[in-house]
């Protein structure tokens, strides 16, 4: 842009120098031209006045002769003549016939008739005659002057060669080629400086609205000028400013939106009338498997969300603008039970037309597995306690219809009685001691206890038990390993696990406790050599209730709630339980709790 006002600044300045050269040149020729003009009618003036009183005084006048004589004393008292003959001022004598009386340059007798000269005719009429033409007798171009003389009818004419306003014509010319020189040097430094104000400002201007666009909203346009560059700068400034304050609310306003829908527990996908995506937070996008950030919104929610029945949902609202609440299970990316709420988006305009809907996704799947596993539960309790409570009665009937008063058999029944009130009495105390540990979220009588003792002390509880199995108790853990928690808890986490570890073991099996720290936590492995687990009954064998071999467990003893209370203890305190297990060859637990 500079380029282009330097160059047409200076064209402008050129133009503007030539056409002044050129009009000067012409006002100059004009002026010069008059001047000579009223010089020459002066002369034909005065030699009219000559010969008038020559004629008067009754003198015969040689024309040839007067017009030499008033020729040699025009050029003496002008400057016009030269050295050249051909360039000295003339002055003819011609009748109102046309024909030539008398000439000062050349011979009056050769010269043609000048009846239709421009001046001659001009004269004849009573007139000044004028012309300009170059002579054909002397090829020099001259201002005539021709005055009529009616008293002799004679016309005298003189003429006056114009190589002087050549020659000023050229002078002018030669100035004004120096004034154009002149003004394109002075043209070149005004043209360098007013093109660096304006494009400098105007650069600047380009600048700072290329670092905007890039999201520098802080620059700002440095010009001092007043003019109107000045006045825009002053403007482009301010335009800055609002929109640095626009997009700094909008900004804040973003954040905080997307601060409060991605903080929902629920998933939301808004889309327009056209089903292009407006908005989807990220548990919207962890549901379907979306990777939720820039490039999501103004997708088709058919190519982004992958599910039939969402995207029908939407369609039925939007074009039926009517909300709807819906069920649905999927199983992309992982099996879940959602619940879909769907609401149009009103649109302000007068017409009916909805703007979009709006999806509210619910992940009910943990609320429905919970309702399944207490629909379990209570089943599972209610079936393991009216198992005993049947033979419980059962027996209690056979008594009362005699059998009391056959000892041998009474104290038989009775024995039974007592077997099944005790099943009952740990089925329900393992059913309180569960229901306790699931309602803590700390445990308390917390204490700094030895890990060794502990184990020691469940050894000692089940080494009866282990004894009559044929079973061996193996202790190989650390003994300066001290742990920070209620000790019930933690001897009651042993007790299960290795009693679970004697009931399930093989004859001259073994049961073997280590415990060790390392890496800021306590690993504690309890290992048996018994039957072992099959691999599709490891990942619920920490379910209440679940059994294996559901008939050898309750011969057992068993209550099905033992390794679900030792999953609890151990999510009490923040830790980690995983099991190994391979048929004929054993289990092994594996628990870590923080040190």
């Amino acid at each position: 842009m500079r380029r282009k006002i330097f160059l047409h600044y200076i064209l402008l300045v050129i133009i503007g120098i030539s056409i002044t050269g050129y009009f000067t040149s012409q006002l100059a020729q004009k002026f010069y031209k008059q001047e000579v003009n009223e010089k020459l009618e002066n002369t034909a003036r005065m030699i009219q006045h000559q010969i008038a009183e020559d004629l008067s005084q009754g003198k015969k006048v040689d024309f040839n002769d007067a017009a030499s004589k008033y020729a040699k004393v025009l050029n003496q008292s002008s400057s016009a003549g030269t050295a050249a003959g051909k360039e000295y001022s003339r002055v003819t004598f011609i009748d109102f016939d046309g024909k030539v009386l008398g000439e000062s340059e050349t011979s009056y007798q050769s010269m043609e008739n000048h009846l239709t000269r421009k001046e001659i005719q001009e004269a004849l009429q009573g007139k000044v005659g004028k012309d300009i033409r170059t002579s054909k007798t002397l090829n020099v171009q001259y201002l005539y002057v021709a005055l009529p003389m009616e008293s002799a009818r004679v016309i005298i004419r003189v003429a006056m060669p114009l190589m002087q306003l050549q020659k000023i014509g050229q002078e002018i010319w030669n100035y004004t080629v120096i004034g154009i020189l002149a003004g394109f040097m002075l043209t070149v430094l005004l043209a360098l400086k007013f093109s660096s104000d304006i494009t400098k400002p105007i650069n600047e201007l380009i600048h700072v609205s290329r670092e905007i666009s890039l999201g520098n909203y802080s620059k700002r346009v440095n010009v001092k000028s007043k003019d109107e560059l000045g006045q825009l700068a002053d403007s482009f400034n301010n335009m800055a400013s609002r929109l640095e304050k626009i997009v700094s609310e909008m900004t804040d306003k973003n954040i905080k939106f997307d601060s409060i829908i991605n903080s929902m527990t629920s998933g939301i996908i808004a889309v327009d009338n056209s089903y292009k995506t407006l908005l989807i937070n990220s548990i919207a996008a962890e549901i379907f498997g979306i990777k939720h950030g820039p490039g999501t919104v103004g997708i088709n929610i058919l190519e982004l969300v992958r599910n039939h029945q969402i995207n029908r949902f939407l369609k039925e609202t939007v074009e039926g603008n009517a909300s709807l609440l819906k069920e649905i299970t999927v199983s992309s990316p992982k099996n879940r039970v959602l619940r879909i709420y769907t609401s149009p988006i009103k649109s302000n305009s007068a017409s009916n037309l909805n703007s979009g809907g709006i999806a509210v996704i619910q992940d009910i799947t943990n609320i429905r597995k919970l309702e399944q596993i207490r629909t379990e539960f209570v089943s599972n309790v209610t079936h393991e306690l009216k198992t005993p409570l049947t033979s419980i009665r059962g027996f209690i009937e056979t008594l009362r219809s005699g059998a009391i008063h056959d000892r041998e058999v009474s104290e038989k029944f009775l024995e039974i009685i007592d077997i099944e009130a005790e099943r009952l009495y740990m089925l329900i105390n393992d059913i309180l001691q569960l229901s306790e540990i699931e309602s803590k979220q700390k445990d308390s009588n917390i204490g700094t206890y030895n890990l060794k003792s502990i184990i020691a002390e469940t050894i000692s509880i089940l080494e009866g038990v282990a004894e009559k199995k044929g079973v061996r108790l193996i202790d190989e853990s650390d003994g300066s390993i001290e742990i920070n928690a209620n000790r019930d808890r933690i001897k009651q986490m042993f007790i299960n696990l290795i009693d679970n570890g004697i009931k399930y073991n093989t004859e001259n099996g073994s049961v073997t406790i280590k415990a060790f720290k390392g890496e800021g936590k306590v690993s504690i492995s309890v290992k048996d050599t018994g039957i072992g687990i099959a691999p599709e009954h490891l990942p619920r064998i920490f379910e209440r209730f679940y059994r294996v071999d559901k008939g050898r467990s309750r011969s057992m003893g068993g209550t099905g709630l033992g390794l679900s209370i030792v999953k609890h203890i151990v999510n009490l305190y923040n830790g980690d339980i995983k099991v190994s297990s391979e048929l004929g060859k054993g289990t092994e637990f594996i628990i870590q709790l923080p040190a």
